[in-house]
């Protein structure tokens, strides 16, 4: 039974992934303040145009790390793999490899691990069929994931919910970038605190750090980064995520992290 639950929580963490860093203090230095109804509009507009892409497909490398109550790796599992994404249709993937290194023994892991994701897939499908049989609509996001712009606080609905502050600038990647701090105005698990990183000229998302505004339930941290690189310089594609969890009680908890690192992304809208 406890380890039923685990696998539950393990899969409800997955979904949560798109995708983790602290969020700088408001007593931190400040930048002068812009007009934030203008540059909200510039991010909003910036990010609509940039995620105008619906298929795609990438090379990823995803690394889990399960570890001890002080972040000490107990269990790593590397996992290389194809991923084709399509607006209709479930993602295909590819398991081109698994490893799975516990007590200091790497074990190839691939042919269980690939069927372990077929069951997963097959179960995520009927529950998908299922909610949509109870609403009568589809859940475009595919695999039961939560989708970026659950995330993202710009558009003049949303806006309206959170506060916003521009701090001093930061480096990513070499470059000097523009820091949005966002706060929820009311603590919820369904509102996030973070900071997002910006190109001061051209307003491409570059970098988000998020937490819950409030954590959920049996929820003691939950962290996630997301790095983006602006590819044929119009679309805005996933670089790296990375999620940290500590959550439960007792024997059914867990504490881990998952980091994704894409390569060879391409867009394919404009050749499919």
């Amino acid at each position: 039974m406890a380890g039923t639950s685990f696998r539950k929580m393990s899969r409800w963490a997955g979904r949560w992934v798109w995708c983790a860093a602290l969020a700088f203090p408001f007593l931190s230095g400040q930048a002068p303040q812009p007009d934030m109804g203008s540059l909200l509009d510039k991010l909003s507009q910036k990010i609509k145009d940039s995620f105008d892409y619906k298929n795609w497909r990438a090379s990823i490398v995803s690394t889990t790390t399960k570890t001890d109550k002080s972040w000490t790796p107990e269990e790593v599992t590397v996992v290389t793999k194809n991923v084709r994404s399509v607006h209709e249709g479930e993602p295909q993937e590819e398991i081109l490899k698994a490893l799975e290194t516990k007590k200091g023994r790497t074990t190839d892991i691939t042919q269980k691990y690939a069927e372990d994701r077929r069951k997963e897939r097959e179960k995520a499908r009927k529950r998908r069929a299922g909610e949509q049989d109870q609403t009568g609509t589809d859940d475009e996001r595919g695999g039961g994931s939560m989708s970026l712009a659950e995330f993202l606080p710009f558009s003049e609905k949303k806006r309206g919910d959170f506060e916003f502050r521009l701090r001093d600038e930061a480096m990513v990647d070499g470059h000097p970038v523009s820091v949005l701090d966002v706060r929820a105005k009311v603590k919820d698990p369904r509102s996030w605190d973070g900071m997002f990183y910006f190109n001061p000229e051209t307003y491409d998302l570059l970098k988000v750090d998020l937490r819950p505004s409030k954590n959920p339930k049996l929820v003691k941290e939950l962290e996630m980064e997301i790095d983006f690189e602006v590819l044929q310089n119009r679309y805005l594609v996933l670089k790296r995520t990375r999620f940290k969890i500590n959550a439960g009680i007792f024997i059914k908890h867990i504490r881990q992290i998952v980091e994704d690192v894409y390569s060879n992304f391409e867009v394919l809208d404009e050749k499919n």
